[in-house]
C-alpha cells in the first residue's frame, strides 16, 4: 500500500487492491470504512470530460450489510408487464453502455459481467413479447432502422413502447416508421422495483432466471 497520496493519469496505472467506491460496491460488496479518507484518486476523461474518483484500498473496506428485499407481487395486467418490461430494458441498455465503457478501460471483469446481464435481460424481454404476441395482447406499431442496416420492430403494450430486431423480410410487412438513432437509457418514473420486474416477468414467461448472473 502507498502512504503518500497519489494520483493517477489512467486506470490501468492503478496498483493492484485499489478501486472506486463504486466497483467495491458492484462488484466486492464492500464499502470504505472512512468514505471521507481516500487512499488516492485518478484522473480520467469521461463523456462529461475530465473527473477526478476517489480510490480505497480493498483492506480498508468493511462488507456491506445486505438489506432484506421487500418484493411486492404484480398481477400480469397489460399495464404492469409492460412496466416491468422498461424496468429491463432499460436497465440492460445501461448493461450495454457499461459494458463499452469499460472495453476501451480493459475493465474486463466489468465488461463480462455487464454483458451477461445484458444478455439475460434481452433473452427475458424476447421471450415476454413472444407470450404477449402468442397470447395476442401486443400491438406491432411498424418497423425502424438504423445507420447500420439493423431493422427494429416496434410493439406497444399499454402507454409503453419496445423495440426488438428482426430481419428486413418480416420488418417490410409493417409500416416503416423512419430511421433512429443508438436508443439510450430512458428515464420515466414507474412505480415498480427491478426485483419486482424480474419476478413479475419470468413467471408469466416461464422463462428462468439465472440469479448469479442477476446478483
Amino acid at each position: 500500500m502507498h502512504n503518500e497520496f497519489v494520483t493517477y493519469k489512467g486506470w490501468n496505472d492503478i496498483p493492484e487492491g485499489y478501486y472506486t467506491k463504486t466497483t467495491l460496491k458492484r462488484d466486492y460488496r464492500l464499502k470504505p470504512i472512512d468514505e471521507g479518507q481516500p487512499e488516492s484518486n485518478i484522473h480520467v476523461q469521461t463523456r462529461q470530460g475530465w473527473k477526478y474518483f476517489n480510490l480505497y484500498h480493498i483492506d480498508n473496506c468493511k462488507e456491506i450489510k445486505q438489506r432484506k428485499l421487500n418484493i411486492r407481487n404484480f398481477e400480469s395486467t397489460d399495464s404492469n408487464i409492460a412496466k416491468a418490461l422498461y424496468v429491463i430494458n432499460k436497465s440492460a441498455k445501461i448493461s450495454r453502455d457499461t459494458k463499452s465503457d469499460n472495453y476501451s478501460r480493459g475493465n474486463h471483469g466489468v465488461v463480462s459481467r455487464s454483458k451477461s446481464r445484458q444478455y439475460y435481460l434481452y433473452d427475458l424481454k424476447d421471450e415476454v413479447i413472444k407470450k404477449l404476441k402468442s397470447d395476442n395482447r401486443i400491438e406491432i406499431v411498424g418497423y425502424h432502422t438504423q445507420q447500420d442496416e439493423n431493422h427494429l420492430l416496434m410493439y406497444k403494450l399499454s402507454n409503453f413502447t419496445f423495440h426488438v430486431p428482426c430481419d428486413e423480410d418480416k420488418a417490410k410487412k409493417y409500416p416503416e416508421l423512419g430511421n433512429i438513432a443508438k436508443i439510450s437509457a430512458e428515464s420515466k418514473k414507474v412505480d415498480m422495483k427491478y426485483n419486482e420486474a424480474i419476478k413479475l416477468l419470468e413467471e408469466y414467461s416461464g422463462y428462468g432466471s439465472n440469479e448469479e448472473q442477476l446478483a
